[in-house]
């Protein structure tokens, strides 16, 4: 039986969280925790969190962590990660986004126990549209050489993402990689996956909402857009570090 450990990084979303957590609570499936990370909020998400554990009674399911510092999405996953057991298995749900269906879950467990990929996606939807950049992947060629395919629902063995060369998230200066952070994080992890032969799956099913305005027309015409364009192609540039 799969343990899966929900990592929500939390920040500003005391109206949105609420989603999220009813539809990780909702799953059929009941082996699982949550590691909700509030990065330095502005306002009461971290309350709001508590609070709604409580309201839906499982406290002993959900920790809500508030951090004196920001961290940011990379140094996060990597601290969170080394309390984990091997053999567990984490799923990325941002903040005020959520799972689609509540047999989600039950449908990874099924992945892991057949198949045990070192990292397993799904498709997703951005709103309520059916934009999913989500697909497989070429086994034969670099994950640094192919398009950005292994978007959310992004899931892995810990066991696969230890050992990893801690200079895939830092940059020149030392620093955690901030920004076009899904990449930082999964880009390494699933290219010592296929240099060790280890399988990497697609689940071609919509399990995770993107909660974000698909009609802003500055969407991908902003500041934090180009500037993550910028992070992700400096990334690829750079390449592996064994």
């Amino acid at each position: 039986m799969t343990n899966f450990k929900v990592i929500t990084p939390a920040y500003n979303c005391e109206k949105e969280i609420e989603q999220t957590i009813i539809s990780v609570v909702g799953q059929s499936y009941k082996n699982w925790s949550m590691i909700i990370l509030d990065d330095l909020s502005t306002d009461s998400t971290y309350e709001t969190c508590v609070n709604l554990a409580r309201k839906f009674g499982v406290e002993d399911k959900i920790e809500v962590i508030k951090r004196k510092e920001k961290h940011g999405e990379v140094r996060n996953t990597l601290v969170e990660v080394e309390r984990l057991k091997d053999e567990d298995v984490v799923v990325r749900l941002d903040a005020g986004d959520w799972l689609t269906d509540l047999g989600c879950f039950e449908i990874l467990d099924k992945a892991y126990s057949q198949v045990d990929p070192a990292v397993a996606w799904t498709m997703h939807r951005w709103s309520f549209s059916q934009t999913n950049i989500s697909g497989p992947i070429d086994p034969n060629v670099s994950l640094y050489n192919q398009p950005w395919r292994s978007s959310h629902l992004k899931t892995f063995r810990v066991r696969d993402f230890t050992g990893l060369n801690r200079k895939n998230f830092v940059d020149d200066d030392e620093n955690y990689i901030m920004i076009a952070c899904d990449q930082a994080i999964f880009l390494p992890m699933m290219e010592k996956a296929r240099l060790n032969k280890r399988p990497l799956l697609f689940i071609p099913m919509t399990m995770y909402h993107y909660n974000i305005d698909i009609d802003r027309k500055d969407l991908f015409h902003n500041d934090r857009s180009y500037a993550q364009k910028q992070s992700a192609e400096w990334l690829r540039s750079r390449g592996y570090i064994e």
